[in-house]
């Protein structure tokens, strides 16, 4: 294999929020409970475009930004989003062909997302794709513990992936794309989410896509 070579995509990583589902109806109600607990407004649409993907500390702290309250605000939205916030969603059109399709082709099938592992795996169980993947990971800590690195970082080490050049990240934040890039594998951003096209352009997105159906042929032709 000359150096201009890579090696063919063999595993695929699904962002969760804004990829694979629209979790925007659950997450901004459990947000707005937990803001009129603490005495503050709404949240507007402008703040809440900001608010799927990255960890819910940097989207909190786009609200307020004192960190005692940032902690208290989170651990009220998860009680509301525990309750039955997270249940709130709805799947993307074509996602449950595209992930069928792909494991029928051999691919290897994860999760990296930074919504916490104790929420992501019930709510890919009850969207009833939880068999197509080998694995579902997401944060355990908050802050640095949630950011996008860390949590492709722990797919790769659990999958005992040592060429991050055969993996692809799929996502729809800035998030996404920087995390693959920090990690050294490729990225394909898509365009149902909650992401621009530029954005995803700048974040180093390879491709970029308007609907899941044309994620196989990409995977298929090579990145």
């Amino acid at each position: 294999m000359s150096q201009n070579e890579t090696m063919p995509i063999t595993t695929v990583l699904f962002d969760l929020d804004g990829t694979l589902i629209d979790s925007s109806p659950g997450i901004r109600r459990c947000v707005d409970e937990s803001l009129a607990h603490h005495g503050f407004p709404a949240i507007t649409d402008e703040q809440f475009s900001l608010f799927i993907g990255p960890p819910l500390t940097t989207g909190f702290g786009f609200v307020v930004s004192d960190e005692s309250l940032i902690e208290s605000l989170i651990t009220v939205y998860r009680e509301h989003y525990g309750a039955g916030g997270m249940y709130e969603y709805s799947m993307y059109d074509g996602i449950p062909e595209l992930l069928i399709r792909l494991n029928d082709a051999g691919f290897r099938l994860a999760v990296a997302t930074s919504k916490r592992t104790a929420f992501a795996r019930p709510v890919i169980d009850h969207a009833g794709i939880g068999s197509q993947f080998e694995l579902v990971v997401g944060s355990e800590r908050d802050g640095a513990g949630a950011e996008k690195p860390v949590v492709i970082r722990s797919v790769l080490e659990q999958l005992t992936i040592n060429d991050p050049s055969t993996v692809v990240m799929i996502g729809d934040r800035e998030h996404d794309g920087h995390g693959a890039v920090a990690l050294g594998t490729h990225f394909i951003g898509v365009l149902w989410g909650f992401g621009s096209h530029d954005e995803l352009q700048a974040a180093g997105a390879r491709e970029l896509v308007a609907h899941p159906s044309e994620i196989e042929s990409l995977l298929t032709k090579g990145l």
